[in-house]
């Protein structure tokens, strides 16, 4: 699960149980005796796309019921096509169908972010360059869907604002400058913690590099400010290009010099991947 720690993991599938499940399935306990019946069950993609999530999925199960049993068969980053089996699960019927949307809704969501984000990457492939994440997440799903973007191909920005200092246009506001934006903020931080400065201008750029900020965000700036900014950093701090990065000019930017891209596209324009859970059999 590249890091995450488990009992976190259980924590936030435990919530998002309690959003469907509330009190319990009344259709479920209408089952009576039968929701105890062992079966076997397979998620199957309807689409092709990027694994993402499937310990997730097979968790929200296990959480449910101490007897579920399963295997994931496709891993975390691999790519999977139409009509193949993401997952096996066996055990009681019960927990089955409890657990069912809110796996499925974890899984498809996940693996969305994922195969936009391979998109994006394969795009920029043969270049230099990393893509990130931002913090334009859905609320409740950032840890989620920041390990999408890695078994993606990308890498996470900030996780959230306590473990970065990022700079930006309303903070410079506020100070007056990003130097005087520089001097206020840098006492208060762990030396652990690195600084980025938004710059939406060329000057802002000289002077976050006068201030020595560990990383320059370029942030929607014109391909021909982009390559000034290169030009005037040369190396000296790492170059981040954000806003409104798309597919249709990733490219372009890239081939500026840039270090790291930075977009908000690989998470709030990903498609679900389309997939379904089907009970194929009672078990013996």
């Amino acid at each position: 699960m590249l890091g995450l720690v488990p009992w976190d993991i259980d924590r936030r599938l435990q919530v998002f149980l309690e959003e469907d499940l509330g009190f319990g399935d009344i259709t479920t306990q209408g089952l009576g005796e039968l929701g105890a019946k062992m079966v076997k069950a397979k998620i199957t993609a309807k689409k092709e796309g990027v694994m993402a999530g499937g310990y997730f999925a097979l968790r929200v199960f296990s959480l449910l019921d101490s007897q579920i049993k399963g295997e994931i068969k496709i891993r975390d980053g691999q790519i999977f096509s139409p009509q193949e089996i993401l997952l096996e699960i066996e055990g009681p019927a019960r927990a089955i169908l409890m657990g069912e949307r809110t796996a499925l809704n974890l899984l498809q969501r996940l693996c969305g972010i994922a195969t936009k984000t391979r998109e994006l990457i394969k795009l920029v492939e043969d270049l230099p360059v990393k893509v990130a994440d931002t913090r334009k997440t859905s609320p409740g799903l950032r840890i989620f869907e920041k390990y999408a973007v890695r078994c993606g191909g990308g890498v996470n920005h900030r996780l959230g604002l306590y473990d970065c200092a990022l700079i930006k246009d309303n903070h410079i506001a506020l100070c007056g400058s990003v130097k005087e934006a520089l001097e206020e903020i840098r006492p208060a931080l762990p030396f652990t913690a690195k600084i980025v400065v938004e710059c939406t201008t060329l000057a802002q750029v000289q002077e976050a590099l006068e201030g020595k900020a560990d990383i320059i965000m370029l942030d929607n700036m014109s391909v021909e400010n982009i390559r000034e900014a290169v030009k005037i950093v040369k190396g000296q701090a790492i170059l981040e290009a954000s806003g409104n990065i798309n597919p249709a000019n990733i490219r372009e930017v890239a081939e500026q010099g840039v270090d790291i891209i930075s977009s908000g596209y690989i998470t709030h324009h990903a498609t679900w991947i389309d997939m379904s859970l089907k009970m194929e059999e009672y078990v013996s």
